[in-house]
């Protein structure tokens, strides 16, 4: 990567973006200090799944933070990638990022009910509960990493393919350990009900992310 002329006509909206993010992580930080640090050592052990899995609450201020950081991180980095690869689109810049948030939103949250009708409809839905709140605590933790890399790539350095490639590689490898940790805590149930295990994996964490190329390819 090197040092170029950023091609924005303005990074003051996208400063907004990164000063809100701060902001939420502050509050996360200094309202739920414990739960914090817990989350922030994801990597490094499970407690924080373990605690929350004794009463998984999606709906709790905490969870709604990291998701919200989750959604203007990864829409954000989206946007970028857009930009470099000279995507043509008819919207301005910020119009642009606020149709990536959008999609991003619905495509989850669309994802994310899915799942829990699919979860109820075949008796699941703790087995279940557990993996999507594992997977979106991987996801915001890599929504968190992302920051740092989004604020480079908008004020000092391009990103450039590679360094793009290299990215999704990251948040796809995130959603592998979701998925491992998921197997190993259930692996009974899984492997009796391996067929259904497979036709989920090819449903609804393969094909939804074909789709939503297609989205944003008409953006």
């Amino acid at each position: 990567m090197q040092a170029l002329e950023r091609s924005f006509i303005s990074n003051d909206w996208i400063t907004i973006v990164f000063v809100t993010c701060l902001v939420l992580i502050a509050v996360a930080k200094a309202v739920y200090e414990t739960r914090f640090v817990d989350f922030v050592e994801l990597l490094i052990n499970e407690k924080y799944l373990l605690k929350a899995n004794k009463d998984i609450r999606f709906e709790n201020p905490f969870n709604l933070i990291l998701f919200t950081i989750q959604f203007f991180s990864i829409s954000l980095f989206i946007y970028i990638v857009f930009n470099e690869l000279n995507v043509l689109t008819d919207a301005s810049n910020f119009l642009l990022y606020v149709r990536i948030v959008l999609a991003y939103v619905v495509f989850v949250s669309l994802k994310f009910f899915i799942e829990r009708m699919l979860g109820v409809l075949f008796n699941g839905e703790q087995e279940l509960n557990s993996y999507q709140f594992s997977k979106l605590s991987y996801r915001s933790y890599f929504a968190l990493l992302l920051l740092p890399v989004n604020a480079i790539f908008i004020y000092a350095l391009a990103p450039g393919f590679i360094a793009i490639v290299i990215i999704v590689i990251l948040f796809l490898i995130f959603n592998v350990i979701s998925l491992f940790n998921t197997y190993r805590r259930y692996e009974n149930m899984i492997y009796n009900n391996l067929f259904y295990f497979i036709l989920y994996l090819c449903a609804l964490e393969i094909a939804p992310y074909f789709i939503l190329y297609k989205v944003f390819s008409f953006i």
